[in-house]
């Protein structure tokens, strides 16, 4: 698994997981792509080379199925089974209710696709062949993990977000989904389907500390107006403040923003 970021991991570790601070209203767990958990823990090595190939056949579409629509995150046990489709077996590995709620979940597109497996996939831009998955090599597989974590804390934020701050969102012309776009690098669209992968470090992860700057600032500014944010991420970050002051800032948001996460869904986000 791709090593986290030093600010993010401390406030993972660090949440406070006391039940009574989850909200009574608190939906179950789900996510709007794998946890990549799925990929590297708890499976036989048959079972994970499964996960992956159906995953990397179906990103493509689920990606543009989010992009086009309000598709619902998923829960753990549905992302299991639809991973975990036999291609040549999908009649008996799958009941006619388990077949129509895939369907409902993932499109029937995506159903389809699991019947004729291709040869290779395009991932982002890197072509892989799916009868070499059982060798795939590591710096490949750690990228679509990354992928994995990334794409789902996007989305995680989108709809913290949304939960911190409904009235902002309460117009289909909303600016909101404008400002929380721009805290991540790239063409300023939460999903990132055929971009090549960066040559180095960006965004909240920038090696560049006016780059890095720049994107905590961002981060701030949203979180800034939600409620409970401590008094000391009210006001901006200066241009000409110090690395350790950024640095400083982005571990105090990084805690506002686990807590108020685990706080609004009674879990971790995915970082």
């Amino acid at each position: 698994i791709p090593p986290a970021m030093s600010a993010w991991h401390a406030a993972l570790k660090d949440v406070n997981k006391d039940a009574k601070r989850v909200s009574p209203n608190a939906p179950k767990v789900a996510y709007f792509f794998p946890s990549p958990s799925l990929f590297v823990r708890g499976e036989s090595s048959d079972r994970q080379q499964r996960y992956l190939r159906n995953w990397l056949v179906s990103r493509a579409g689920w990606i543009t199925r989010l992009s086009a629509s309000d598709a619902s995150p998923v829960i753990p046990r549905s992302w299991r089974d639809f991973l975990n489709t036999i291609p040549k077996q999908i009649s008996s590995t799958f009941s006619g209710d388990q077949l129509r709620e895939s369907a409902a979940l993932f499109g029937p597109e995506l159903i389809s696709l699991q019947h004729d497996i291709p040869s290779h996939v395009q991932f982002r831009d890197i072509s892989i062949s799916l009868a070499d998955l059982a060798t795939i090599d590591q710096m490949t597989k750690s990228k679509i993990l990354w992928d994995l974590y990334e794409h789902n804390f996007r989305f995680e934020l989108v709809t913290l977000d949304r939960a911190m701050m409904p009235s902002l969102w309460s117009n289909r012309d909303s600016e909101r989904l404008d400002h929380v776009q721009q805290i991540f690098p790239g063409d300023s669209e939460l999903t990132m389907c055929a971009e090549p992968f960066p040559q180095q470090n960006q965004g909240l992860g920038s090696s560049d500390f006016q780059s890095k700057w720049e994107y905590v600032e961002k981060l701030r500014a949203l979180l800034a107006v939600w409620p409970g944010c401590p008094s000391d991420l009210v006001e901006p970050i200066m241009p000409l403040a110090s690395s350790s002051h950024v640095w400083a800032m982005e571990k105090k948001l990084a805690i506002f923003y686990v807590q108020s996460f685990f706080d609004t869904f009674g879990r971790p986000p995915l970082l």
